[in-house]
């Protein structure tokens, strides 16, 4: 329940929100390596993280409904070459991080007044 809400609380403020994916985590922090990212991008996995990991586990152990937001800021390092992606530095993660920040702030408060305690019947907090 708790992703539904986000989900839709997203696109109600206008975001740009991927219903789902799939995401490798890595051990940050650091950007991935070319050869790391193209290995992530043959297996299929769409984004890499270093901050979903072990959060979302440790929750489910303590029984908190959990759903992650993950905020992108730059394109994988596997993909360079293209035309339209270039290699990214620390300082520019951040400058978008920054300009972002403020979207991801109005959602999580959105999110929380849009959870009715009187009717919460979310099951992925159940052990």
């Amino acid at each position: 329940e708790l992703r539904k809400i986000a989900i839709e609380t997203g696109k109600r403020l206008g975001l740009a929100i991927h219903e789902k994916g799939t995401v490798v985590v890595i051990q940050g922090p650091r950007f991935s390596t070319v050869a790391e990212s193209r290995w992530f991008s043959s297996m299929g996995w769409e984004v890499i993280n270093m901050t979903q990991y072990p959060e979302c586990y440790l929750a489910k152990e303590l029984g908190i409904c959990y759903a992650n937001i993950a905020l992108i800021t730059d394109y994988d390092a596997g993909l360079e070459g293209r035309d339209d992606i270039k290699p990214v530095t620390h300082e520019e993660v951040l400058k978008v991080f920054e300009a972002s920040i403020e979207n991801v702030k109005k959602m999580l408060f959105e999110i929380i007044g849009n959870i009715d305690l009187g009717q919460w019947n979310c099951k992925c907090c159940e052990l």
